[in-house]
């Protein structure tokens, strides 16, 4: 078996985040920062400044009134919707070269902001303080999937084709052929790219919550659901029996019950449609 430690220093480029995000972080992170410095160093990098200003005037935030300074932004949102901006429209950027015959880029960064916005929304239905944490574990819960496909190839291969010929569930496949699956190898990569516990522990965590250390169960818990109402109700995951539901205590753990389903669904649409061309372009 590869060491997890060994495929992340394979390739240090996965190792870091892109140096505006450790920039715009440390910003933040200095007590003698202002909002017009922090503005200051995100207007450094065009790109950054069109998507956040782009984020903020859409549906996805709705606010009445245009918004047309980063300086403007940060004041709205705060820091800590700031920072996972941040990372959201940065940390897609990290992979290129995957196999396309391996993974479609396209649908797989879909399926992840799919499930970003539905943790989202799960959020704010528990009344989490910190929504944007759960959207930020959504975006990234499958990208250890990513770092396997780059670093392993043959091994993801040989994994793919036993889940389709045994019609199991990939990471399923994956612990058979490498000795782990792509939620532990992504937690990982969290925590290589110095995150909050919480995220990396979700992520860790998220095809299996109940093996998560008692204060991260209930943000293993939620990207585990947002995660099966996707499965469920947006990709319709073929290894799904038809007409199979979601199981009624994977919403009880989360305190919520199953018939805010649709509601959720078309909350996360909204959002979807609203942001899709702001992170996926």
């Amino acid at each position: 078996m590869i060491e997890l430690d060994k495929i992340l220093a394979k390739n240090k480029k996965l190792g870091s985040l892109p140096d505006i995000v450790h920039r715009v972080f440390e910003a933040m992170d200095d007590p003698g920062s202002t909002a017009a410095q922090i503005g200051k160093v995100i207007n450094d990098d065009p790109a950054l400044t069109a998507r956040l200003l782009r984020l903020v005037n859409s549906p996805f935030y709705g606010f009445r009134s245009k918004i047309d300074t980063v300086f403007r932004a940060i004041a709205l949102i705060g820091h800590n919707e700031l920072r996972s901006v941040v990372l959201a429209t940065s940390a897609l950027k990290v992979f290129t070269g995957i196999p396309s015959d391996l993974v479609n880029m396209s649908q797989f960064w879909k399926r992840s902001l799919y499930t970003a916005v539905i943790a989202r929304v799960l959020a704010a239905y528990k009344r989490e303080k910190e929504i944007e944490r759960y959207f930020i574990a959504g975006l990234l819960h499958d990208i250890g999937s990513l770092l396997l496909y780059l670093e392993l190839p043959d091994e993801m291969t040989t994994a793919l084709r036993q889940s389709q010929a045994e019609k199991i569930p990939l990471w399923d496949a994956e612990k058979s052929v490498l000795g782990y699956d792509h939620g532990e190898v992504g937690g990982t990569l969290l925590k290589s790219w110095n995150l909050p516990p919480v995220l990396c522990e979700a992520v860790h965590h998220h095809l299996h919550p109940a093996e998560a250390e008692e204060e991260y169960q209930d943000a293993a818990q939620l990207l585990h659901l947002a995660w099966q109402i996707v499965r469920h109700h947006v990709e319709r995951d073929p290894l799904l029996e038809e007409g199979a539901e979601i199981s009624e205590s994977i919403w009880e753990r989360n305190n919520l019950r199953s018939d805010l389903l649709q509601q959720v669904l078309e909350k996360a649409r909204q959002q979807f449609d609203a942001s899709q061309d702001i992170f996926l372009t």
